[in-house]
């Protein structure tokens, strides 16, 4: 057990790699789900309610997994990431760029999260200007794992990123599309 844990032991770096993709499918999730939501997609399969229910409850999870992606990649020595590498964007020596994108999109993703439980408080405006920053960590997280994941030569790997950025591109444009829709035909007269 000793040496399963210690130090050298490519465990630290096996969880992290995997905390890393839980946390990219959770968050990608939660994205899809939002805008899901925001389109009535799923409201006649699951209703509304439970959507945004889900929505709130994988953002939790999202952000429980990127915390323990950081956490483990301190306890892993051969990655030899330190507490400022994983805190300050652009201060990690490995792939800083890639890293910083990472840790810029898990603090906007705990805004939006805290903005869930603030939205009485802020108001709509301001609770939707924060929630529009989604788009920003969903394309900051997915850059984060296509440049500095070591998995992302894996046919699985570029398959989830694919479909995750092909999805919500699609649900984008959906949105987009409902939107023009609804402010022409307010604009139509009779």
């Amino acid at each position: 057990m000793n040496q399963l844990l210690s130090a050298d032991s490519p465990v630290f770096w096996l969880a992290a790699r995997a905390f890393g993709v839980v946390a990219y499918v959770a968050l990608a999730l939660e994205v899809l789900l939002g805008l899901s939501a925001t389109t009535g997609l799923l409201d006649g399969a699951l209703g509304r309610a439970r959507v945004f229910e889900l929505h709130r409850w994988l953002s939790a999870i999202g952000l429980g997994a990127v915390v323990l992606h950081a956490a483990v990649l301190l306890l892993d020595r051969t990655a030899g990431f330190t507490l400022a590498d994983v805190t300050i964007p652009l201060w990690a020596r490995y792939r800083p760029i890639a890293v910083g994108l990472g840790i810029l999109a898990a603090y906007a993703a705990v805004t939006i999260h805290v903005s869930f439980f603030l939205r009485a408080v802020v108001g709509t405006r301001i609770w939707r200007g924060i929630h529009a920053g989604t788009f920003f960590v969903f394309v900051a997280m997915t850059l984060h794992g296509v440049l500095a994941g070591t998995d992302t030569p894996l046919l699985g790997i570029k398959l989830l990123y694919g479909a995750a950025t092909l999805l919500v591109t699609w649900l984008v444009f959906l949105r987009l599309f409902l939107f023009l829709t609804r402010s022409v035909r307010a604009q139509t007269p009779g």
